[in-house]
C-alpha cells in the first residue's frame, strides 16, 4: 500500500526537464503509495551537486526552480533509515544495491540498470510504461487473517517512524483483536525504525467501564508486545457534534490506510478492503486523533 523508493540523485537532478518535472513531482508523497528514502543521509545535497555539475552551466533559472520545488515536494514525507550502509568508494547505485540487500527498498529508481537487478527500475521505463515495481494500487482486497493483513501493510509499517492503530471496538481479551495486532507489532519490531506506537480505542455504549478496560489491557497486551517496543493505549469518547467512532485506520508518518471492516480477524474465507487514504483524508484523520485540538473528544 505504501512503499519506500530509493532515488538516484543523478536521475532526480535530470528532472529539471519540464516534462519529467510535471510527471514525477506528483508521484511521491501522501496519498500516492510511494515515499522517497533519504538514502544516503546527504541525499538532497547529492541531488544539488549532480545538478550543478551536469546541468548548472547549460540550463536557466527556471530549471533551478524546478529542482528546488522537487526537493520540497518529494521529501514530504521521507523515510530516514537507521544503520544504513554507505561506502564512499562506490557509486550511488552499487551502494543502494548493498543497502537493499541489508534492508529492502520496494524499488531502486535509477538512470540505468547495467547489472539487470530485478528491483532496479529506470526512469525512462516509468515514463514509457508501468513497471510492476512502480505500481501503487489505492485499494486491495485481503483475507481477514492476521498474517494476510500484516503482509499487506508490512512495507508501510516497516518504514514508519511512528504508528497509530485506531479501532474503536478493540477489546484486549478477544483473540480476533489480539492476533492481528500481534502480527503488526512483530513487523514494527523487526524493522527497528519505529519510535512510537499507539492504539486508540473507543468508549461507546459497547465498551466496558474505563477501569475494566484498563485492567484487561494490562493483562493481555504485554503478552504480545515485542521486547523493546512500548504501546501507548488511548480511549476516546464521542463528542457532541463530533464524528462517530466507527472507522478503523492505521496512521503513520508516511501515510495511512483504512480497513473497511476492521482490524480484527474474521471468519474463515472472509475478506476486507484496505484503502490508501488520500492526502486530504490522511491529514484530516491525523488531526482528529493526534492534533492539538482533537475533534473526537
Amino acid at each position: 500500500m505504501i512503499h519506500e523508493y530509493a532515488l538516484e540523485p543523478e536521475l532526480v537532478a535530470s528532472w529539471h526537464d519540464r516534462m519529467q518535472f510535471r510527471f514525477f513531482i506528483g508521484q511521491f508523497g501522501f496519498g500516492t503509495g510511494r515515499v522517497v528514502s533519504r538514502y544516503p543521509k546527504q541525499w538532497r545535497e547529492l541531488v544539488w551537486k549532480n545538478f550543478e555539475i551536469t546541468f548548472g552551466g547549460i540550463v536557466g533559472e527556471i530549471a533551478r526552480k524546478r529542482i528546488e520545488e522537487l526537493l520540497v515536494q518529494l521529501i514530504v514525507p521521507e523515510v530516514s533509515r537507521t544503520g544504513l550502509v554507505w561506502d564512499d568508494t562506490l557509486d550511488w547505485l552499487h551502494n543502494a544495491q548493498y543497502e537493499h540487500a541489508r534492508r529492502h527498498f520496494h524499488a531502486i529508481l535509477s538512470r540505468k540498470n547495467p547489472g539487470g537487478h530485478p528491483d532496479v527500475i529506470c526512469g525512462d521505463d516509468v515514463l514509457d510504461g508501468a513497471p510492476a515495481r512502480w505500481s501503487a494500487p489505492g485499494s486491495v482486497v485481503v483475507n481477514r487473517t492476521a498474517a494476510s493483513m500484516a503482509k499487506c501493510i508490512e512495507p508501510m509499517l516497516g518504514c514508519a517512524a511512528w504508528v497509530v492503530f485506531i479501532d474503536p471496538h478493540f477489546r484486549a481479551f478477544r483473540p480476533e483483536n489480539l492476533k492481528p495486532l500481534s502480527e503488526f507489532l512483530k513487523v514494527i519490531a523487526a524493522a527497528s525504525a519505529t519510535s512510537g506506537v499507539e492504539l486508540h480505542a473507543g468508549a461507546g455504549d459497547w465498551a466496558a467501564p474505563w477501569q475494566d478496560f484498563k485492567s484487561t489491557c494490562e493483562k493481555y497486551l504485554p503478552r504480545i508486545i515485542p521486547a523493546g517496543l512500548t504501546l501507548l493505549v488511548r480511549r476516546w469518547e464521542n463528542r457532541k457534534g463530533g464524528d462517530k467512532l466507527h472507522n478503523r485506520y492505521i496512521l503513520t508518518d508516511v501515510g495511512g490506510v483504512e480497513f473497511g471492516v476492521g482490524l480484527d480477524e474474521g471468519d474463515p474465507g472472509t475478506t476486507d478492503d484496505i484503502t490508501l487514504l488520500s492526502a486530504d483524508s490522511y491529514r484530516r484523520r491525523l488531526n482528529d486523533y493526534t492534533g492539538s485540538a482533537p475533534r473526537l473528544t
